[in-house]
């Protein structure tokens, strides 16, 4: 432990958001005070260094990629951790999104000039990891600052390859299922008991249909990372060969298998009858809009979305639900991670390379993780965060803010749940959003679509050469 309570200097967390500009795989509160007293819970206590904010010796930026209330939290955090600091001072930085953020921190990188740490999506793994152009962070983490131990194992597992971590979780969400608990009741339906296989999700579609003002059954994002990597995690079935691309590079996919029949079929029939409204490639604010005005009962989202959506179903007069995940038979081998978390340029220099891990173990303590959960809906990266949010009571007052974590420790760690790593990630969710239209449009049967995105997405691992602008 450094330093006592008396010498911690804490500023209170700002109110729960009201918008999230970003969300899922690229993502987007509370009122915590940050101060869990003398690592109790779990924590590795103490602040990043002695000094009050005096000194400013050395200086580091982080790139990030949210604006609005979380981005404002950010900053928050950048300023706290310098106030509290000797001789360290960290700016925080709007990037943009994921892709920019990725993109110009190579480039940053390879003119010399690169931040001290950089947000990236997990997708952005292997680009980074081919690019070597950041030093892994269990390298320059400060050991009597963080105790990897109290890190939830399926977080650290997706950026730990080839026994490195390689970079610090921060931002981390699953997909779960919200719904209108209120439809559910003036349809006739358990509203404490939502559906958890894919039938189930079409029997209470049709049903709220027939039985209430609304025009469709469910809804979200034709996104990769909803139908694909978590459907195929839920039924352990690895996307890519080599242990999905974690003991070796992917060669070969796995789209067209029973695991991706099961949910085509299912998402095709569900278009076919009416009851999937199709918001659109990635259009994650065309889906929650017709989720809060109340044309769908059941939307696909990201974790990281419950405080904005239960603020908008408030408004609009309805009880918000969430549910886990369901799957084809309503099994459940767990959940692949999403978001993003911080990687340190290997350009820096020795000292703005020890900032920066100092940076990072605080910015991963439990005050910090039970703050940016509250504010967002990102799950703490931490069982000791999680722990303290248990015993104030938070989940039994919030309770939609516990499935991410139920989901998330019912998850066994197998390849499938690690999540797949290739370095033509972001080409691959082209590929899966463009071709799932072609079948949902029905100019491609679900046979033929699957084997195209088969075919195309290999053909991309064979041209795959490490350039992330190729890619």
């Amino acid at each position: 432990m450094m330093g006592t309570p008396s010498r911690r200097r804490f500023i209170r967390g700002a109110g729960a958001a009201t918008a999230i500009a970003l969300a899922g795989c690229s993502g987007d509160g509370g009122d915590g005070d940050g101060s869990s007293g003398d690592g109790g819970d779990g924590s590795d206590g103490g602040t990043a260094g002695d000094g009050g904010g005096g000194g400013s010796d050395t200086s580091i930026e982080f790139w990030h990629i949210f604006g609005g209330e979380l981005g404002d939290t950010l900053e928050q955090f950048a300023q706290e951790f310098s106030q509290q600091t000797e001789g360290v001072t960290v700016e925080a930085i709007n990037k943009g999104g994921y892709r920019q953020n990725l993109n110009q921190s190579l480039q940053a990188s390879r003119a010399g000039d690169p931040p001290g740490v950089a947000q990236i999506f997990e997708i952005g793994t292997r680009l980074c990891l081919d690019s070597g152009a950041f030093t892994p962070v269990g390298e320059i983490l400060p050991e009597d600052k963080i105790n990897l131990d109290d890190f939830l194992p399926s977080v650290l597992n997706y950026y730990r390859i080839g026994g490195s971590l390689n970079s610090m979780p921060f931002n981390s969400s699953n997909t779960i299922m919200l719904y209108n608990k209120t439809a559910f009741e003036d349809a006739g339906l358990d509203p404490e008991d939502p559906p958890r296989s894919l039938s189930g999700v079409r029997d209470a579609a049709s049903t709220i249909v027939d039985q209430t003002d609304m025009e469709q059954g469910i809804t979200w994002p034709n996104h990769s990372w909803m139908q694909i990597e978590q459907q195929f995690a839920k039924q352990d079935q690895v996307l890519v060969n080599n242990e999905n691309g974690r003991s070796g590079r992917p060669s070969e996919t796995n789209y067209n298998s029973e695991a991706g029949r099961n949910v085509y079929e299912w998402w095709k029939g569900m278009a076919d009858a009416g009851l999937y409204l199709n918001p659109g490639i990635e259009a994650w604010g065309e889906a929650r809009q017709a989720f809060l005005t109340q044309k769908v009962p059941m939307l696909w989202d990201s974790t990281s979305n419950i405080v904005s959506m239960k603020d908008g179903a408030d408004e609009n007069g309805f009880e918000l639900g969430t549910a886990y995940l369901p799957t084809p038979s309503g099994a459940n081998t767990g959940v692949v991670i999403g978001g993003g978390s911080l990687w340190v340029p290997d350009a820096l220099s020795d000292t703005k390379k020890q900032a920066a891990g100092e940076f990072l173990a605080w910015m991963t303590q439990s005050e910090q993780q039970v703050r940016w959960h509250k504010n967002s809906g990102y799950f703490p990266v931490r069982q000791s965060a999680i722990d303290q949010l248990t015993s104030e009571g938070w989940f039994e007052n919030n309770p939609n803010f516990r499935t991410a974590f139920d989901q998330l420790q019912d998850t066994e760690d197998t390849p499938a749940t690690r999540g797949a790593v290739m370095g033509v990630w972001p080409k691959a969710r082209t590929i899966n959003s463009e071709t799932s239209v072609s079948i949902l449009n029905g100019d491609l049967s679900v046979e033929e679509g699957l084997n195209k995105m088969d075919e195309d997405v290999q053909a991309a691992l064979e041209g795959y050469s490490g350039d992330y602008s190729a890619n």
